[in-house]
């Protein structure tokens, strides 16, 4: 049996990144990688420019309570090639280009605004220094400046500082195709009566939104009664198509479980299928070659919500995220530390990731702790980590609680 270290590590090692497509620069690109560099074009600002609504003025003209004639205006737009003489101001607006020879911009609060027969005129209330007010071409970001490199993840953020660069398109590394696949016959789709010893799928949907989480990819949803013929044909067409197949249920050694005699069947052997880890420990991986001759990454996860929900965090997860581009502490959870409300003990052998409930630097356990236990889950913002027969006091500081919404 695998440690959760080394299973984690041979999954990795059999991921490679799908190959980068150009795509249109639109919101659709949220959440995905990039999947080249990117350099600057166009500096940021592109032009010297007002950070105020004002005067544009030289600095050295401030300095006495002689008015300065205003002899035009330029609002935010089209540059109007205006110049300014010495001894005048020109009214200008938040982001207008700043005209030729102003060297400054002082705030139209700071001015005493008077009209005269020649024209409005300002007279300065308090001096302004050389450059104040004024957005430096190229200030924040200039040519050829480096905006991401491959793996830069595509947040909000970054989407607005490619699309300052008027990109129509980049490089990205594309979704993974994935289909998530429930079985066993005693599953019943929402909205149908149950029968004796029937149980609703509720992980099928549970593991579609963990894999849309990760990816804005299409999952093909299907179930597969316990059948071995059945489960042979659908995972051969599955595995045909996908780059990741994710299963749940059926992966044990019971006389109804068809998934792993299926695979041995169509000449996928596992790499691994039992992994030291609680919840989750019979989870099974399989690297199947397609007819095209990519990968099919199938991960067979426990039945049990709770065991399919760990597991899905702590292998799937990282495993879609390098096909897309990922790398680094992109593949990870994002791990905090906190101060435990209550003692806890993990009396088993493997570690142990308790559900529970992470705010304001304390950790709070919900619900029975057991594989079955979807409600104590559904309230569960966070996952603490225990080593195996760890032993922890009320008020311990615990630095391995893993976030996960």
């Amino acid at each position: 049996m695998l440690t959760e270290q080394a299973a984690l590590e041979r999954v990795l090692a059999g991921v490679t990144p799908l190959p980068p497509i150009a795509q249109p620069l639109t919101s659709s690109l949220l959440g995905c990688f990039a999947g080249r560099a990117v350099h600057a074009s166009v500096p940021l600002p592109g032009f010297d420019n007002s950070s105020m609504d004002g005067y544009a003025v030289h600095a050295a003209d401030t300095r006495s309570d002689t008015p300065l004639t205003v002899v035009g205006e330029q609002p935010a737009g089209p540059s109007l090639n205006l110049t300014l003489p010495f001894g005048a101001a020109i009214r200008i607006f938040t982001g207008a280009p700043v005209p030729a020879g102003a060297d400054a911009v002082i705030m139209q609060e700071d001015v005493d605004l008077k009209t005269s027969p020649s024209g409005p005129r300002i007279v300065c209330r308090e001096p302004v220094e050389l450059d104040e007010n004024i957005r430096g071409a190229g200030s924040d970001l200039c040519m050829g400046q480096k905006l991401l490199e491959a793996g830069t993840a595509l947040t909000p953020m970054v989407l607005g500082v490619l699309a300052s660069q008027g990109l129509r398109e980049i490089w990205v590394h594309p979704p993974a195709k994935v289909a998530v696949v429930t079985t066993g016959d005693e599953l019943v789709p929402p909205g149908l009566p149950l029968q004796p010893g029937q149980l609703y799928n509720s992980n099928g949907l549970m593991l579609e939104s963990l894999v849309r989480q990760v990816s804005s990819t299409e999952v093909h949803s299907q179930h597969l009664p316990d059948n071995l013929a059945a489960t042979t044909t659908a995972l051969d067409k599955l595995i045909a198509n996908h780059d990741f197949l994710i299963l749940s249920g059926g992966v044990s050694v019971g006389d109804h479980d068809c998934i792993k005699p299926a695979l041995q069947a169509l000449g996928h052997p596992a790499e691994f299928w039992r992994v030291k880890v609680k919840p989750g420990k019979p989870l099974l991986y399989v690297q199947a070659k397609r007819p095209d001759g990519g990968l099919c990454h199938i991960f067979g996860l426990p039945g049990n919500p709770v065991s399919s929900f760990v597991t899905f965090l702590l292998f799937v997860r990282p495993a879609l995220l390098k096909a897309m581009g990922a790398a680094g502490k992109h593949l990870s959870l994002p791990i905090v530390s906190a101060t435990l409300s209550t003692p806890l003990s993990n009396g088993g052998d493997r570690p142990h990731y308790v559900r529970g409930f992470y705010e304001n630097g304390v950790f709070t356990p919900l619900g029975i702790q057991q594989s079955h236990a979807l409600f104590g889950l559904s309230r569960a913002n966070a996952l603490l980590r225990m080593e195996a027969d760890e032993v922890l006091n009320e008020g311990d500081s615990i630095g391995q609680v893993l976030l996960v919404s």
